[in-house]
């Protein structure tokens, strides 16, 4: 299966990058001017259709590896704040068009932590995402980050959306099931983001949990072990109390 997906997700990569390589173009009026702008509009729905494609693709790229144990970690330490903020800038456009306010409630002197920065940057906006697409209009999304040196770093996503019934959590868990009914209807996707997430964490050697109340929202918690928490001099803290935004 994986060298089916790999060989697959190479072959839909080709005309995607041509897809999304002349649409670029297009868009940035490189060979000069664009006769009606309702043109520009159409490269700009081929150019985001392309790389929503994309991240499909790698998505399931991705969870393929995982299974078959062949996914390898690129570990750096990484800068937690501006990780955090590259990531809101992500969803930043889509919290807006929802009218959401995303709140990040976090200590200014976290230490880095030793991960794979571009798999983090994934975790983060596939559960921002979720919790933005899931909050109805005039809804919050708040974001805390602390940490424990000798236990763990802990992010937790808490939103005021619609939330997820208990008996339905370990479906939203699962790579491609979907909580049926209505829901399947009024909110699009493939059911990747949440497993994804998980697996991705659970490589890091921590875990996802997900706690949520219909009506009421859902509260992600990743954990990542104390041994993913750089050392850092100038932040020695005490590890009984630690540190909380």
């Amino acid at each position: 299966k994986t060298e089916f997906l790999t060989s697959m997700s190479h072959e839909l990569r080709t005309p995607l990058n041509a897809i999304i390589g002349f649409s670029d173009i297009m868009m940035g009026r490189t060979l000069g001017p664009i006769g009606d702008l309702k043109y520009l509009e159409y490269a700009s729905d081929i150019n985001n259709s392309g790389h929503h494609l994309l991240d499909l693709i790698n998505g399931i790229l991705d969870l393929s590896k995982i299974e078959a144990g062949k996914f390898e970690l690129r570990e750096a330490n990484i800068d937690v704040l501006q990780l955090l903020k590259f990531c809101i800038s992500m969803v930043g456009e889509q919290a807006k068009n929802n009218e959401v306010d995303i709140a990040p409630d976090i200590a200014p002197d976290l230490p880095p932590l030793f991960a794979d920065e571009l798999k983090c940057r994934q975790i983060l906006v596939n559960i921002l995402s979720n919790a933005v697409k899931f909050t109805p209009s005039g809804g919050k999304v708040k974001i805390n980050i602390w940490f424990r040196r000798e236990k763990a770093c802990i992010f937790q996503i808490t939103d005021t959306g619609i939330g997820i019934a208990a008996a339905d959590i370990q479906k939203a868990l699962t790579p491609f099931q979907q909580i049926d009914g209505e829901l399947n209807r009024k909110y699009a996707g493939t059911g990747l983001g949440l497993p994804l997430a998980k697996s991705l964490v659970e490589l890091h050697g921590g875990s996802l949990e997900l706690h949520s109340e219909i009506g009421v929202g859902t509260t992600v918690t990743i954990r990542f072990p104390a041994h993913r928490i750089a050392p850092q001099s100038a932040c020695e803290l005490d590890s009984e109390n630690g540190v909380r935004g």
